[in-house]
């Protein structure tokens, strides 16, 4: 009887608490296959805003499972299964964001010379023109440079400060206040480009 429960657990469908609780105590890879196919495009969509190279964006994203799993006990397992939910996502994409920078400066992606100099953000307004949609903005963030662009997601949609960019690229908090500038200045520009003069709209 007990072998016939064993089985009928098994063939059971997982919910994520079930898949967590998997990893951590049976430490199958029933669980992990769960999670991995259940949040890979999730994670590959965050690491996307970081990486323009699909096949690094790939490794990026594989690489953010292997910390996730190694980290699975760390990981507070809400009771409300709605809570839950969210956590882990939230918890997923801030792995994912970490594994995508670390990976740009291990490879010397960022560069830190761009053909935007401070004199030109002078002459152009740098807020982003309200027309301007979601969908828009992470369309020409990959035209961005790398810094420009990790510093416009980590700051405009991860939420992080300043401070905290500084700390994670390994420059001045004031550097980054700097591209993000330039990064707002930049998408403004192309946004007018590719958008405001084949539509007609006056800016």
């Amino acid at each position: 009887m007990k072998s016939i429960r064993l089985n009928w657990k098994k063939d059971t469908p997982l919910s994520l608490r079930g898949a967590l609780e998997d990893c951590v105590l049976a430490k199958t890879e029933r669980g992990k296959s769960f999670i991995y196919k259940k949040y890979y495009g999730y994670v590959m969509a965050v690491v996307l805003r970081y990486m323009t190279s699909e096949m690094e964006a790939e490794e990026a994203t594989n690489e953010t499972f292997v910390k996730v799993f190694r980290k699975m006990d760390r990981f507070e397992k809400h009771v409300d299964d709605e809570i839950l939910e969210k956590t882990f996502r939230s918890w997923l994409a801030r792995i994912a964001v970490n594994t995508s920078i670390d990976m740009l400066r291990s490879k010397k992606q960022v560069d830190f010379l761009d053909d935007t100099s401070l004199d030109e953000i002078k002459q152009h307004a740098v807020l982003i023109n309200d027309r301007l949609g979601v969908e828009d903005i992470l369309n020409l963030l990959t035209k961005l440079p790398d810094i420009q662009r990790s510093i416009f997601n980590l700051f405009e949609i991860e939420g992080y400060s300043h401070e905290e960019i500084g700390d994670m690229l390994g420059i001045p908090e004031s550097t980054s206040r700097t591209y993000l500038t330039r990064a707002k200045q930049r998408l403004r520009r192309l946004y007018t480009e590719e958008f405001t003069i084949s539509q007609n709209i006056p800016i």
